[in-house]
């Protein structure tokens, strides 16, 4: 508590202790320094510190402290967001959580005819339905790599995401996946030039998760491309 107290607004205080206590102005002492020895232990200065921390708080501080706080809620609603991260061979990428609708152990791939293998892998079984299966990795340019050990023991390997977005779904086979990874906007920043041509052309940021440079996918140039390659 400090020796300022008295000057708290709408609160009208005898200030002893600026006056003839441990503060004093004045050569009269408090006759109860020699009991208390500090105007801290003295009950008339716990008594005043108590009527400050129970004052009404003007209306002009309210609402400025209301705003504030209004603001800080707004702020962490609308400026974190949430992507999956997973593996594909080397490369550990995220795409937005919200166009992920489902990750499920690997299924046996249907190879179609006539169709890019490395773009289109065939069809899958996910939940009795059909769905167009892509290699991801042959689309952006990412390869296979060592695929070494796995990321501790919180990721899960050897998995399929199911992404969907306008009605457009699409299963890509990845190498692990680490799971919803949530984080400030302002975190991300800029593909660094010396990220290759075609994984950077599907990155529009990169994020830095647990030591590892992660790039963001651009979700709606994936969709869009996907979507024109099966015309």
């Amino acid at each position: 508590m400090s020796r300022s107290l008295a000057s708290s607004p709408a609160i009208e205080l005898d200030d002893c202790w600026n006056r003839i206590g441990v503060w004093r102005s004045e050569e009269t002492v408090c006759p109860r320094l020699k009991e208390f020895t500090h105007c801290h232990n003295c009950p008339i200065y716990r008594l005043a510190g108590q009527r400050v921390l129970q004052r009404e708080m003007p209306e002009q501080e309210r609402e400025e402290w209301t705003r504030i706080y209004a603001q800080q809620q707004l702020s962490s609603a609308t400026d974190t967001e949430s992507a999956v991260i997973f593996r594909i061979g080397d490369e550990w990428l995220a795409i937005a959580s919200g166009v992920v609708n489902e990750v499920t152990s690997t299924k046996s791939i249907q190879r179609l005819p006539h169709t890019r293998q490395d773009v289109v892998k065939g069809l899958v079984n996910i939940r009795g339905t059909l769905e167009i299966c892509i290699g991801l990795g042959g689309l952006i340019g990412i390869e296979r790599g060592l695929q070494g050990e796995r990321y501790g023991t919180v990721g899960t390997s050897d998995r399929m995401l199911l992404i969907e977005k306008d009605s457009n779904r699409y299963v890509f086979p990845v190498t692990e996946v680490h799971g919803i990874h949530h984080f400030p906007a302002y975190t991300m920043h800029p593909v660094p030039a010396t990220v290759s041509r075609a994984k950077a052309t599907y990155t529009h940021s990169m994020l830095h998760w647990n030591d590892q440079h992660v790039g963001m996918l651009d979700d709606e140039l994936l969709f869009y491309t996907l979507n024109r390659s099966l015309k």
